[in-house]
This record gives C-alpha cells, sequence and structure tokens, in this order.
C-alpha cells in the first residue's frame, strides 16, 4: 500500500535518556524509533518535564544523529501570558497551554500524548471547540494515571484542588481525544470502574520492546534474587520485604544464605525512602540475607545487569499494574521470573504458573516453591513481534485517515446562528462606550445587543446610558430600563427579550475581543455544548480595553464540579448558552445583595447533567474594579450560594463532610482573585524595587566616573611631580658637577689658604664684605 508519510509528536514527561528509567518513558522511546525508523514518519519528541541526565542540547544531538529525531523541549517553549493568574492555574494547566500554543503552529498529523500530568489537555480542548487541529489526530495513551498511582500507593488525597484539577484533565484527555489507547484491556476496565468516561475510539496497543541483547538459557540456582522495579509500595516492594521476614526462620534452619539485589528507581514506601525502609526491614534478617540496592542504572543498564545474573529469581510483586516492562523485557530475555496477578500482567502470561497473589503469606510460599522446586516453564503470551504487528495496522488506520479526510464542511464565519447579547446595566456610565465599540468591531455580524438598565442613580451612567441608545439606534440595538433588581435580575430579563438560538452574557464594564463572538459560536457548532466558557485577561479599572495592557488571566477548566466546590473553575459570567438551555435551568438567582449568580447558574448546569466546557484561548476582557458588585458584597453569602447547587445534590451528611473539608482547606487557600491581587502588588512591589535598584546602579555609575576622572587627574599630578623631580635631580647633578670643578679649581685652594692663614693670625674668617658675598652666593643659588 503507498502510504503518505505522517509527520508525528510524541508529547511525553518521560522519555529514555533525559529520564534514565520508566515505563512511560521506554515506551515513549521505543514508539519513537518505531515510527521514524519503520514507519518511515517525520517524528518529534516533545519532552514537557525536567531531566534526570544531559541538556535538551545533549539529547537534541542525540536523537537527531542516532534516529532522525527531532528533540523539543517544553520549557523553551513560549508561555500562554506573561503575568499573574487565576483560576487554574496549576503548573499541569499551564505546561499544557504551553504545548497547545506550540502544537498548533507546528501542523502535525499525529499527536500522541500520555495521560499522566494531562500534557494534552488544552490541545484537547481547543480541538473539541473546533479552535485548531483539525486535519490533526490527538491520541492519548493510558499508562497510569495520577488516580490511578495514588491508589497502587495506598495513599489518599491530600485535599488538595490540585489534585481534583489533575485527575479531572487526565480523564478528560482519555475521553475526548480522537483516539483512547492502552497497552492492557485492564486499564480501560479499571477507569470505566473508577467513573471514567472513555472515548469510543478506544483501542488495545501493548507495549513495544526491542533489545540487541539474546534470549538467555540459564535456571534458577537458589542463591539470588532480584527484585526488578521502582523501589516503591505500588510495586510491592513491602509485600516483598514482609515475604522475606517471613521465609528467613526456614532458611536459617536450613543454614541458606540468600543473596539480595533490589534494583530499580528509588522510590516511597509507608517507612520513608526505599533506601531506608530495606534496612530496616531487613536489619533481624542479615544472617540470612545479604542485598545490594542499585537505584542509578539506566535500562539498558539494568538489562544487562540481569544478563550478567541469569541464574537469579527475578520477582515483580506489584499491587497494581498495567504492562510494566519489567516484565515484557523478563519474558522477551527468558529470565527466569515470578509476578503478581494483577492489572495487566496476566495478559502476558498463557498461565498462571508464574504468578502469584501479592500478599505477604502467598509470596513466600511461591519463593519457597522456587526454592526448594525450580521454576516451571514460561509459557508467555506477550509478544514483541505481534505488539509490532497491531501498531503497524493502526498506524496505517491513521494514514488512510488523514488521505481521506476533507475540508470540513464549514468554517468560522460561515455559519450564522443569531446570537443575543444581554447586559445588564447599574451606574456604569465611563465603560458602556468602549464595551459597546468591541461589539460593534465583531467578525460575527448576526447578532443582537439587549442592554437593561437596572435602576441606575448616577446621573452621568444615566445621561451615558440614553447616548448609547441614540448612537445605536440604526443597529436597532434594545436599550431596556427597570427597576433594581441586580445583575441576575437584569439578566434574565434581557433573556426575555431575545431572539438569539444562542444567548452571550456580558458585563456593561467588561469588552470583548474582535472574534469572540465568532469563535465561541464555532466552539459551540463543533462540541455540540449546552455551554461553554473561556479564558479572559484582566485589565485596570482605568484602563482603556484596547490598549492590550493586561495585569492577569483567568483560566476556567470546565466542568471539574469537586474542585468548584472550592474555587469557581466553571467560569466567568461571560460564556455563550444555548437559550433552550438557559430557560429549562431557570436562568440566574435574582438577588440585590449576593453574588456569584454565575458560579451558581454554571453548578446547576453540570449538576443537572448538561455539558459544559472551556474554550482555552482569550475572548474577552475583564475590567478590574475595586468597587465591583463581588468585591463590595458578604464574601460567605456569595460563596454559599455559588455552591449552593452542588451541596444540595449530596445527603446532608456528605453536606457537613463537603463543607468541613472546604473550610479547612480555605482557610489556607487565597481566592483566584485575592491571589490575582497579591501578585500584581508583588510585582508591582518588585518593578519599584528594581526601579530603586537602577537608580542606586545610575547613582553608583556616577560616583564610579567621578572616582575614575580624581584617579586620572591624581595619575597626570603624579606625572606632573615626577617630572619636576627629575628635572630637580638633572638640577642638582649639575650643581654637584659645579661644586666640584670649583673644588677642584685653583682659586677654591688659595682661597682655602687664605681662611687658613687668617685663622693663624686670629683675624676674624668672615668680615662684613664676606657675609654679603655669603647671601650674594645664597640668592644666586
Amino acid at each position: 500500500m503507498n502510504l503518505e508519510i505522517l509527520k508525528s509528536c510524541i508529547v511525553t514527561p518521560d522519555i529514555i535518556g533525559p529520564i534514565k528509567n520508566g515505563g512511560i518513558g521506554t515506551h515513549c522511546f521505543y514508539l519513537a524509533k518505531f515510527l521514524a525508523l519503520e514507519m518511515k514518519q517525520d517524528v518529534t519528541i516533545l519532552f514537557t518535564s525536567i531531566f534526570e541526565t544531559g541538556t535538551s542540547a545533549s539529547w537534541r544531538d542525540y536523537y537527531q544523529s542516532n534516529f532522525g529525531i527531532d528533540f523539543v523541549w517544553s520549557t523553551d517553549l513560549a508561555c500562554l501570558f506573561n503575568g499573574p493568574t487565576c483560576g487554574a492555574n496549576q503548573w499541569f494547566v499551564e505546561r499544557s497551554q504551553r504545548i497547545y500554543r506550540w502544537l498548533s503552529e507546528q501542523h502535525f498529523d499525529v499527536c500522541y500524548f500520555q495521560d499522566w500530568h494531562a500534557n494534552g489537555f488544552a490541545s484537547i480542548q481547543a480541538k473539541r471547540t473546533g479552535q485548531a487541529f483539525e486535519r490533526t489526530t490527538l491520541v492519548c495513551m493510558t499508562h497510569s494515571s495520577s488516580e490511578w498511582i495514588r491508589e497502587g500507593m495506598q495513599q489518599l488525597p491530600k485535599q488538595s484542588t490540585d489534585e481534583l484539577l489533575i485527575d479531572y484533565a487526565e480523564r478528560y484527555c482519555l475521553e475526548f481525544a480522537d483516539h483512547a489507547i492502552s497497552p492492557s484491556n485492564y486499564m480501560f476496565e479499571w477507569a470505566e470502574e473508577h467513573g471514567w468516561k472513555i472515548n469510543h475510539n478506544r483501542k488495545i496497543l501493548p507495549y513495544l520492546f526491542e533489545t540487541e541483547l539474546d534470549p538467555i538459557e540459564a535456571e534458577f540456582d537458589g542463591q539470588h534474587i532480584v527484585f526488578f522495579g521502582r523501589l516503591e509500595t505500588r510495586k510491592g516492594l513491602e509485600v516483598y520485604l514482609r515475604a522475606l521476614q517471613l521465609l528467613a526462620p526456614e532458611l536459617r534452619t536450613a543454614s541458606k544464605h540468600i543473596r539480595l539485589t533490589f534494583l530499580g528507581k528509588n522510590g516511597l514506601t509507608h517507612l520513608g525512602e526505599a533506601r531506608v525502609a530495606i534496612p530496616q526491614f531487613l536489619a533481624e534478617c542479615l544472617d540470612v540475607y545479604e542485598f545490594d540496592i542499585l537505584t542509578d542504572y539506566s535500562q539498558p543498564e539494568a538489562l544487562n545487569f540481569l544478563c550478567r545474573h541469569a541464574n537469579a529469581l527475578v520477582v515483580t510483586p506489584s499491587l497494581s499494574d498495567n504492562l510494566p516492562f519489567a516484565v515484557i523485557e523478563s519474558i522477551e530475555l527468558n529470565i527466569n521470573i515470578i509476578a503478581a496477578n494483577t492489572g495487566g500482567i496476566p495478559e502476558m502470561f498463557a498461565d498462571s504458573s508464574r504468578l502469584f497473589s501479592p500478599n505477604p503469606k502467598a509470596f513466600a510460599a511461591k519463593l519457597r516453591e522456587c526454592l526448594l522446586q525450580g521454576l516451571p516453564p514460561l509459557n508467555k503470551a506477550y509478544s514483541s513481534r505481534r505488539a509490532r504487528t497491531v501498531w503497524q495496522q493502526f498506524c496505517e488506520q491513521l494514514t488512510v485517515h488523514k488521505k481521506n479526510l476533507v475540508a470540513p464542511a464549514g468554517e468560522p464565519g460561515q455559519l450564522e446562528p443569531k446570537v443575543s447579547i444581554c447586559v445588564p446595566y447599574y451606574n456604569c456610565g465611563e465603560y458602556l462606550p468602549d464595551l459597546l465599540e468591541s461589539i460593534e468591531r465583531q467578525t460575527y455580524r448576526n447578532f443582537e445587543v439587549i442592554v437593561v438598565d437596572d435602576g441606575s442613580t448616577d446621573a452621568s451612567s444615566l445621561r451615558t446610558f440614553s447616548q448609547m441608545q441614540d448612537q445605536y439606534r440604526d443597529r436597532r440595538w434594545l436599550f431596556l430600563t427597570k427597576e433594581n433588581g441586580g445583575p441576575g435580575s437584569a439578566r434574565n430579563c434581557a433573556v426575555a427579550q431575545s431572539t438569539g438560538q444562542y444567548i452571550v452574557f456580558m458585563d456593561a464594564d467588561n469588552a470583548a475581543e474582535t472574534a469572540m463572538l465568532e469563535r465561541m459560536v464555532w466552539a459551540m457548532e463543533k462540541s455540540r455544548a449546552d455551554c461553554l466558557t473561556c479564558y479572559s485577561r484582566g485589565f485596570g479599572e482605568f484602563q482603556s480595553p484596547f490598549l492590550k495592557e493586561y495585569k492577569f488571566a483567568y483560566y476556567p477548566i470546565g466542568a471539574c464540579a469537586e474542585a468548584s466546590l472550592y474555587e469557581n473553575y466553571f467560569g466567568d459570567t461571560n460564556f455563550i448558552i444555548k437559550k433552550s438551555t438557559f430557560l429549562a435551568l431557570g436562568g440566574f438567582r435574582e438577588s440585590r445583595d449576593v453574588n456569584h449568580e454565575d458560579w451558581e447558574l454554571l453548578a446547576k448546569l453540570v449538576v443537572e447533567g448538561y455539558t459544559l466546557d472551556t474554550i482555552p484561548d482569550f475572548l474577552f476582557l475583564y475590567r478590574h474594579r475595586e468597587g465591583g458588585f463581588s468585591r463590595t458584597t458578604n464574601g460567605f453569602r456569595n460563596y454559599m450560594a455559588g455552591i449552593k447547587p452542588l451541596l444540595e445534590s449530596l445527603p446532608w451528611w456528605a453536606r457537613r463532610h463537603v463543607l468541613n473539608s472546604v473550610g479547612c482547606t480555605r482557610q489556607h487557600t487565597l481566592t483566584g482573585q485575592q491571589s490575582a491581587q497579591i501578585q500584581q502588588e508583588l510585582q508591582q512591589q518588585s518593578a519599584q524595587i528594581q526601579q530603586e535598584l537602577q537608580q542606586v546602579q545610575q547613582l553608583r555609575q556616577r560616583e564610579l566616573l567621578q572616582l575614575r576622572h580624581q584617579l586620572a587627574q591624581a595619575e597626570e599630578e603624579t606625572g606632573r611631580l615626577r617630572r619636576q623631580l627629575d628635572q630637580s635631580w638633572v638640577y642638582v647633578d649639575g650643581l654637584k658637577a659645579v661644586i666640584s670643578g670649583m673644588e677642584s679649581s685653583k682659586f677654591w685652594k688659595l682661597r682655602i689658604r687664605w681662611f687658613g692663614l687668617k685663622r693663624v693670625l686670629g683675624l676674624p674668617i668672615l668680615d662684613k664684605q664676606d657675609i654679603g658675598r655669603k647671601e650674594d652666593l645664597k640668592a644666586d643659588l
């Protein structure tokens, strides 16, 4: 079959090289090589974590020179917004946004995401809502979600919204990617048992494997046992250690000595790090066991170690596992292995003769059997050759799909369902003109605007309302007035007068991005959702929204009800909703002194089974006002109103528990707006400090220049004095020569005799005339 070459990207937080070893990284490494070398695809690896070894440059050179694979590091990618954020501003959301922004500019045919860390979250949201990737297939492979890892590690959640949000994002990726892939049937079954919804385009594709090592032929010698896998609770480390404790008395009685090797990355147990826990468990058995802990081996080094110790028994007693490479590698190399009958491991064996239950007693019995009777024959069901075949078939299907892909039936701007923009207005005269101007600039044209004055009392605002009504009279926009009843009442009034299929709510002090309506309508048509929220950027109270100067960003995440008990992650009031859905929900709660009616409505929408999602792009501008309604009403009452539908869906005991949990967490957690405000203040303080530092640096620079100038002057003066000194020494040398010449002259000799004669005669040596001559001599000198 003549197939077109695909351009593929593997997005992963784990890959062999930067990460020494790990199941996800091993899979992605083999998949990248398979796609590049066997399927002849143009392959890029987008690595999204930190480096355990090497650097971005070194691994870029390694993958390009050895396999022709491009290597990109996500940290080098631009972030979506530089500044404070609120809403879902967790690290994994921000990382998925970087990835989405970069991928949308690359035009890949296929993108492979892993479930762990939800790298594909923003990209899959974007495709679901029609914002990008119309001709790109997005694949999500489930390996080891965060929820599954916690369960395997026997850990409860830490009462953190981060865990609730990342669990939601990981579930979302598996549900809404174009294809959901698992290496084992077990993982799909586990997900469904835990309430996950999995894409109907699902497929079991076992992990690829290849090695240059030859299968070995060696029997277990009864002297060496190797624990192979990450040294942690989930991998059964504590079960293994307790089994060794149970077996120790028998080995002691038989005077048998066993060598133990713990081969795997250092992990956590209930007693702390494995390096600490292992010696504690074996402290009373050192007469029976000697042990080594090897935690720094890379995947190739670990396999070489096993082959060099072919007579050892390899054990993998996992409490839960997917399709562990420790087992794949062992059975493909014919290594002496026994494994727990958990997760996807039984799918890798044709019978259960080498399997055991992962509890200390059953494990000890299996070890005893192996020590006394040896191992039964290896009957494997996994085959690396068969895995290559099914992966090849999958890639061919994607290639055929790309070849048959036709242009979408519609494009943004071609769909024209009517939209009603509903605007509540109360004493916002200085802001309304900006909002209406931003609406008038929309690229989407089939819309109406309904502005409801909710009993404004400010004279200036009333004049502005009248002026806007006159200004947009030709557009036939509606400007209505009513008695004050609060923003919910004004919005409901606007909807009652609307004629559109879709409703968009906008506050009078905000503004719309130019393509907001176009992209919202397209997203509703593509996703078939009942309601969509979006990202927004905040600007100052007295700024123009058209200056493009932003103070913070807000990221809603979608229909994560469990996290939205703590904070509103559904979205802002500026959302688009089917009119029929809005009416079925009964509209907004009407109150003049309680806020968060948007939170409450969206919570009710989710609880009642309607579909809510988020467009992961900035579509409107939020004006941050200190006198805004949400900041001038009672915070506790606002919060309780927002979560009311979520609480009412629970029995009373659960409501009490939830409020207890939320109260405990919120005491130590700032709301998104508070966090954004503090970040903004910190940035302002930082900017002020930077300015002061610059001033100090400038002052020091001027002082340094002055000192340099003074030093130059001093050096010049020193040079002048040195030259004068040199001249003085020349003069002195000349004077010495004159004196020396005088002393050797006949006159000087006669003068000496003359003074000598005067002393003999008792005459004064100097008379007045002599003194005068002496003064003349001083003057001459």
